[in-house]
């Protein structure tokens, strides 16, 4: 992940709910439960030795001088991640608090990244467990349960009226045909959970 700065006065402190939501392949922990090895609100037991995948994370309330304390992971009940190479702003929710994300301000902040996403050849992904809801401009796409190695595909589409669209669905890649992969490879991004 290369030097990244945390802004001036942000430390994870008490807040360990990245430890919880997000899987850490070096240890085989799996996504929405707890490390064996963190003390809920204290922290890391191994934190000198811990895997470089916590090692290089960091969440963007660390880091993201455009989004306030109330994104804090312990206050709002979700990890916001960027992931994709800075392509996908993803939200890690509490399944113990799968609605968090639809309250303000949270909800409205994500309906705004969402307006200029695909535009952008980004996506803005919620994430409760293993299941995943695409936002996109005026609506939202639940793709179900996401298996490792899906894909999550954004692409446009034209309306009835000639307008246009976006549609977002859940591809694994070796199902693509290999005449559709450079078309699809602009849009598709491995689900990175």
């Amino acid at each position: 992940m290369g030097d990244v700065a945390i802004l001036e006065g942000r430390a994870c402190g008490s807040c360990t709910l990245c430890c919880k939501l997000l899987r850490i392949d070096d240890i085989e922990k799996p996504v929405a439960t707890w490390c064996a090895k963190c003390t809920p609100g204290k922290g890391c037991g191994i934190y000198d030795a811990r895997p470089a995948e916590c090692r290089d994370f960091y969440c963007a309330w660390l880091t993201a001088k455009d989004i306030g304390p109330e994104w804090r992971p312990e206050k709002s009940k979700m990890v916001l991640v960027v992931e994709a190479d800075g392509r996908r702003i993803a939200l890690h929710v509490d399944p113990a608090r799968p609605q968090a994300w639809r309250q303000e301000p949270y909800y409205s902040q994500l309906k705004t990244w969402a307006a200029h996403a695909p535009e952008a050849s980004r996506q803005v992904v919620v994430y409760i467990k293993d299941r995943a809801i695409v936002l996109l401009p005026g609506k939202e796409v639940d793709l179900g349960v996401m298996a490792r190695g899906d894909q999550i595909v954004v692409s446009p589409s034209v309306t009835a009226a000639g307008g246009k669209d976006w549609r977002a669905f859940r591809v694994d890649a070796k199902d693509v045909p290999p005449e559709q992969q450079e078309n699809l490879a602009r849009w598709q991004m491995p689900a990175e959970r």
